[in-house]
């Protein structure tokens, strides 16, 4: 009897384990999608990083070339010209944070995607005016957060080399645009904020500074 009781009962797992297994084909289904996108998205993310360092890296080396033939004479000094979107402005950099980021002119999604962003219509940094400049907060101005009073921020541009201190940090609304006037501030960063919001920010994070030295 406990001979026939343990046969019944390995057959009975058996006759139930194709079943059991037969249950959950929308499950495995399910998971190989997930599995997809998710390689889908990491793929993604991998060519828009590769994107953005081949257009950082290929602006930096073209930056450092035109500098070089200007300060050996091989080349002329770049003419002051209306600059259009897309163009290499130079370089921003924080020292004491690490930031470093080319700049290029414009404030649209496909500029900002890889540069930090000159916003049209404000001033050029070798003009008079407030230079304002634009960056995404989970990228080029992701360490924005970290900036003090009185850090030295750095703009290197075919026209010389222009730094500013900064004194004033503010949270504003989307809609603030007086703080881009020339009377506010030589420089102003601007960011969505808060920095690990998920979605459209509704606020902004604005660094400004005064210019302090040109060379």
């Amino acid at each position: 009897m406990a001979m026939k009781s343990i046969a019944e009962h390995r057959r009975g797992k058996q006759d139930a384990s194709p079943r059991v297994r037969a249950r959950h084909p929308f499950l495995r289904r399910l998971e190989h999608v997930f599995w997809f996108a998710g390689a889908l998205a990491a793929g993604w993310f991998v060519l828009a990083s590769l994107g953005i360092l081949s257009f950082q890296v290929t602006q930096a080396h073209r930056l450092e070339k035109l500098e070089s033939d200007v300060a050996s004479g091989l080349g002329a000094s770049a003419p002051v010209v209306a600059l259009q979107r897309g163009d290499l402005l130079g370089r921003i950099s924080i020292p004491r944070i690490g930031l470093s980021a080319i700049i290029a002119e414009g404030d649209d999604d496909a500029t900002l995607r890889h540069a930090v962003g000159h916003i049209p219509g404000t001033a050029a940094p070798w003009n008079a005016g407030n230079v304002a400049l634009a960056g995404h907060r989970d990228t080029f101005f992701r360490d924005l957060r970290r900036v003090r009073l009185d850090d030295i921020i750095v703009l290197q541009t075919l026209h010389g080399t222009y730094r500013y201190s900064v004194e004033r940090i503010s949270i504003v609304g989307p809609e603030q645009i007086e703080l881009l006037q020339p009377s506010e501030s030589d420089l102003t960063l601007v960011t969505c904020f808060p920095f690990h919001f998920v979605g459209p920010a509704p606020q902004r994070y604005v660094v400004q500074g005064s210019r302090v030295a040109i060379r």
